[in-house]
């Protein structure tokens, strides 16, 4: 017969766990996971979002205070076209020193008179008339504007575009907006 190997001795029994305890640990584990997966979603979203939204809150199109030339290299009643000149900005580029269009500066005392030198009809360069004191003129269309710039003649719907101005230490700043064209209120585009 053949002889069998003693069986092994008994080993220390092993204590069953309880229900409770299993179950607490497994829940604390998921709890633990799941509270760290959410911490790691948020700190991701959060500046994914504030990229996406970034030029949702951008003011766009809106004016902007662009700071132009000395108050004193203005002639009194004599018009002048001055370059705009400032940073164009596009949802997340920027552009340094782009020239964003001009304006015609006019000089009354202390106080500059800015026009918009983009013609209200269909968006030709509006130049200084022949003769200074006449006022604007569009060579498109013949649209002709008072020194006031009040719309005179031509197919223009509306006068010249305004643009609000103010004296900052001396220099000239022009709140420079572009309008639609080709209809006869003042709306910005």
């Amino acid at each position: 017969m053949p002889t069998s190997d003693p069986p092994p001795p008994p080993s220390a029994p092993l204590a069953p766990l309880d229900s409770e305890g299993a179950g607490t640990s497994r829940r604390t584990l998921t709890l633990a996971v799941v509270v760290g997966s959410c911490a790691i979603a948020a700190a991701a979203a959060l500046p994914a979002a504030a990229f996406v939204a970034a030029p949702i809150g951008s003011k766009g199109a809106a004016g902007r205070w662009v700071r132009t030339l000395r108050l004193d290299q203005l002639t009194e009643g004599e018009p002048k076209r001055v370059a705009i000149v400032d940073d164009r900005r596009d949802a997340w580029t920027i552009e340094r020193g782009v020239e964003l269009g001009s304006v015609w500066l006019v000089k009354h005392g202390d106080k500059v008179t800015a026009f918009s030198s983009v013609c209200p009809h269909l968006g030709c360069s509006v130049n200084v008339a022949p003769s200074a004191r006449a006022g604007f003129a569009c060579p498109c269309h013949t649209s002709a504007f008072d020194p006031e710039g009040k719309r005179k003649s031509g197919p223009s719907p509306r006068d010249l575009d305004a643009l609000a101005t103010r004296i900052e230490e001396g220099f000239v700043a022009v709140d420079f907006r572009r309008f639609r064209i080709g209809i006869a209120d003042k709306v910005e585009a």
